[in-house]
């Protein structure tokens, strides 16, 4: 065996293991038709004329529930208490991200755009869920795996360097598991906040109706389809309601 071809499928192995950490619902045909009739009846997105100030408070007083609600998890998974940090994006792009080691930030054009507390709950507890799970981190190891993978395939094979395709290819391979990872803890947290899950959802229906009405993500996609992600929200949300004093249950690892 070739001394490179060892190295390849330990990379490929390690690649493998930064999947999801927790035990996904796995949304079957009814569900998805489910949500996608759910998505055609969706009311139409509206801006509401909230200013500035209005915004932050809103945001502030979501952010703050939230983060309390999330502490549990974050005692489990992370071995100690989330120090979350919220910040608010003038832009008016619809938008809200992760970044650094528990930061968060919401546009204003997306808080023009939720109709309630409730919505803007399961954004932002989907934003802290990606620092909960260290989405963020495991991306970069995936990125130097998959670039480590690309070399050493391009070195194989005679491709030339394809370091760059490998590290592209790490941090799409799971990105759309940790779209739906990010979904699944969010439901718990909104939950565990005292917010409706019912009302909660009413925004990813609303934002799918609005875009792409693909009922299932592609290869190169970065977040699951529309139907696909109020799919697993329903899923989710029966499974608290079904055990409320159940949390979310890790992956067994084979």
């Amino acid at each position: 065996m070739p001394r490179r071809l060892p190295a390849f499928l330990l990379a490929t192995i390690l690649l493998g293991a930064c999947g999801p950490q927790f035990r996904l619902p796995d949304p079957g045909q009814t569900a998805l038709v489910a949500a996608q009739r759910e998505i055609a009846t969706a009311p139409p997105l509206q801006e509401h004329a909230r200013g500035p100030a209005e915004q932050r408070e809103m945001l502030r007083r979501v952010a703050t529930r939230i983060a309390a609600a999330a502490q549990d998890i974050c005692r489990a998974q992370r071995g100690g208490d989330c120090a979350f940090r919220i910040g608010y994006d003038p832009s008016g792009a619809v938008n809200a991200y992760a970044s650094g080691s528990g930061d968060v930030v919401v546009t204003a054009g997306l808080l023009r755009i939720v109709d309630n507390d409730a919505e803007l709950a399961a954004v932002v507890a989907h934003e802290f869920a990606h620092h909960i799970a260290n989405h963020i981190g495991r991306a970069r190891t995936r990125t130097t795996i998959g670039a480590l993978a690309g070399a050493v395939v391009g070195a194989y094979s005679g491709l030339g360097d394809l370091s760059g395709l490998g590290a592209q290819a790490g941090r799409l391979v799971y990105s759309k598991s940790d779209e739906r990872e990010a979904d699944y803890l969010a439901a718990y947290i909104t939950a565990w906040a005292g917010y409706d899950l019912d009302r909660a959802g009413g925004n990813w229906a609303k934002l799918a109706g609005s875009g792409d009405r693909r009922v299932t993500a592609g290869l190169l996609d970065t977040h699951p389809a529309g139907p696909e992600r109020l799919a697993a929200w329903e899923l989710a949300k029966q499974e608290i309601a079904a055990s409320p004093e159940r949390r979310p249950q890790p992956r067994a690892v084979r």
